[in-house]
């Protein structure tokens, strides 16, 4: 599969579809998260502060997954296991709309056609998030290698977003808990945010 941009999370019913607001694909993190990595993953002198314009060409959604699956070799065989569990998860709901005692049989025909309907849209956003959870533990795993104690970004709700997420990585990260602290600074008229991170041993 390829990454590409569904939309906001479907709700699916015997009634209809409908789409949650506020819930969006997490698609929409994943150009912002691999220009994070970009930015920290290199090599590194003790003391010094690195900066990596982020402005420039966005990828196309074939770059994108190219991109990804180039950080690491078995990533491949990774996302295409993941994908067939999603296919076969989706199969089994649809399967078991049957053992819905709640529904008439016109109710369950409707649903499981609604399922039937909305499973590649599913299945594209499982996959999206997949893609995007997993580039997330890499960009954690650099920040254990280089020992970050802070990384900075422009203010934006998906700059904020994925570093909520890393804060969450690091928590968990391989069983290992390492703290971090999430400011907005403020610079003239110029906003950032920063990830400071407790020292990592």
């Amino acid at each position: 599969m390829k990454l590409k941009y569904t939309g906001p999370k479907e709700l699916i019913s015997p009634h209809g579809v409908s789409f949650k607001r506020g819930k969006d694909d997490k698609y929409v993190y994943i150009h912002p998260a691999i220009q994070i990595y970009n930015a920290i993953h290199h090599d590194y002198e003790k003391d010094k502060i690195y900066t990596l314009n982020i402005e420039g060409k966005r990828l196309n959604d074939n770059e994108l997954t190219e991109k990804i699956l180039q950080l690491k070799p078995e990533l491949k065989e990774y996302f295409d296991e993941e994908v067939e569990s999603i296919k076969n998860y989706l199969d089994k709901e649809i399967e078991s709309i049957n053992g819905l005692n709640e529904f008439t049989e016109d109710e369950k025909k409707i649903y499981k056609n609604n399922l039937i309907i909305m499973k590649n849209y599913r299945i594209q956003r499982a996959f999206n998030k997949t893609v995007y959870t997993k580039l997330i533990e890499i960009i954690v795993d650099d920040i254990f290698i280089h020992k970050l104690k802070e990384i900075n970004a422009p203010f934006n709700e998906r700059f904020w977003h994925i570093f909520q997420t890393i804060q969450g990585e690091l928590s968990n990260h391989n069983h290992r808990s390492i703290g971090s602290k999430l400011d907005i600074l403020h610079d003239d008229d110029y906003l950032s945010i920063s990830l400071k991170i407790n020292s990592i041993g």
